[in-house]
């Protein structure tokens, strides 16, 4: 069953059950300073702005706004308890890194590990800040880019070869790399990688990045899409090991609309694009690279599912014209996408749990059954919307949502 609930509450003074959100935008180094601005008409950001978060998590809350514009309340306090998923609009700049999210079990247990020997959870090395895990779905609003998963051995060898061709010296680093690769072995690759061969990665991957940098990587017979993940993760991260680990993952280029979902095991990363994730509120996250925070290697090995799977696409369903619902198999959270055509037009939802919906092009009106309020959302603004209530979304223009639900299933009926 689902950790929690999301029926709300009553303060006193609050009867209406759609409130206009205000949501924290996050900055973080792989952020953009444009994309926001480009796609929601913000003023030009001097800073990198990397995701908008939209829920209860603590690390950055959303709140409200009352009938008095002027006066706000935090979510979480609209709600008896806290929402089961955050949904974001993530925009990537640069890569972000590379990382798995562990199983429900797993995420239980390490967590009690870690409390019992007394790690702070703030601490750098906490693996585990809470007991649950962290499935996420990504869909594109922009071309987007990520890493997601092993590549097929054969291929990932080929590609290994090239690679060392297209150096100016031999690195026995790389040909042990490629040795466990021929062998089949992505949790021996991972961890020499890592751990025992890091010093040596690194040092290949400094080489990469010149190689890269020269355009010598297109000489040598490697497809672009990879070209272009060593151009980007050597840029950002030179001598990282982690721009090895980035050869061994499957590169994925989604077009506007498509998404892909992220089990627990799944070791993957964000190259660049705009999107919607949804995720489970959790801040568990192992990582493998593309980063100077901590990376506990044998945890992640742990985590890691090594074998080579099925790409990951979460392919929607159609309930209807200009209705996407994307289904991932979790309890938390499912997104659904409405396209409204040039000429407007109008869908009715009566989620079976609490709602966030936010507008991502365009401009939508959002009204609630026997309210009197219309609320008008730009794109880039959101609204949550309680639980059992029935709202209709209408438009006279070209225009487009995106609304991440909580456990229930949504109900649509033609408006």
């Amino acid at each position: 069953m689902p950790r929690n609930t999301s029926d709300r509450a009553q303060p006193a003074g609050m009867v209406h059950p759609v409130f206009r959100m205000i949501n924290p935008v996050r900055e973080y180094a792989w952020g953009s300073t444009h994309a926001f601005s480009e796609l929601f008409g913000w003023p030009p950001s001097a800073t990198p702005q990397a995701e908008i978060w939209m829920g209860t998590h603590s690390g950055a809350p959303s709140e409200v706004q009352l009938e008095n514009r002027d006066a706000t309340m935090p979510l979480r306090e609209v709600l008896r308890s806290e929402l089961p998923f955050l949904l974001k609009i993530l925009a990537a700049d640069k890569p972000l890194s590379i990382q798995a999210h562990p199983t429900q079990a797993a995420a239980r247990a390490g967590f009690e590990a870690e409390n019992s020997a007394g790690i702070e959870l703030t601490a750098a090395q906490r693996n585990y800040k809470d007991p649950h895990h962290k499935p996420e779905l990504i869909v594109a609003i922009t071309e987007f880019s990520a890493l997601c998963g092993f590549r097929p051995y054969a291929e990932a060898a080929a590609d290994l070869r090239a690679l060392s061709d297209a150096l100016h010296k031999d690195y026995p680093g790389l040909e042990v790399l490629l040795q466990h690769v021929e062998s089949q072995n992505y949790d021996a690759a991972l961890e020499w990688v890592l751990r025992s061969g890091a010093p040596e990665a690194g040092a290949v991957a400094a080489a990469l990045g010149e190689a890269a940098a020269d355009g010598v990587l297109t000489d040598v017979g490697l497809n672009a899409a990879l070209v272009d993940t060593l151009q980007r993760t050597t840029a950002a991260f030179p001598a990282d090991a982690g721009v090895l680990v980035a050869t061994l993952l499957n590169r994925i280029d989604l077009r506007p609309g498509e998404g892909l979902f992220l089990p627990a095991g799944n070791l993957h990363a964000y190259l660049s694009g705009v999107g919607v994730e949804v995720m489970a509120a959790s801040d568990n996250v192992l990582r493998g690279g593309l980063t100077s925070k901590h990376i506990d290697v044998p945890e992640l090995l742990a985590v890691v599912q090594p074998e080579v799977l099925p790409l990951p696409y979460c392919e929607p369903v159609s309930t209807q014209s200009g209705v996407l619902n994307y289904l991932p198999p979790v309890e938390e959270f499912q997104l659904t996408r409405i396209d409204f055509p040039a000429a407007g037009s109008a869908h009715t939802l009566s989620p079976q749990a609490a709602a966030v919906a936010i507008c991502t092009a365009g401009t939508a009106h959002a009204r609630a059954a026997e309210d009197t309020r219309t609320l008008t959302l730009a794109a880039g603004e959101s609204v949550f919307i309680d639980s059992g209530e029935q709202i209709t979304f209408s438009t006279d223009q070209e225009a487009q949502i995106f609304i991440a639900i909580a456990q229930g299933s949504p109900a649509w009926d033609n408006a």
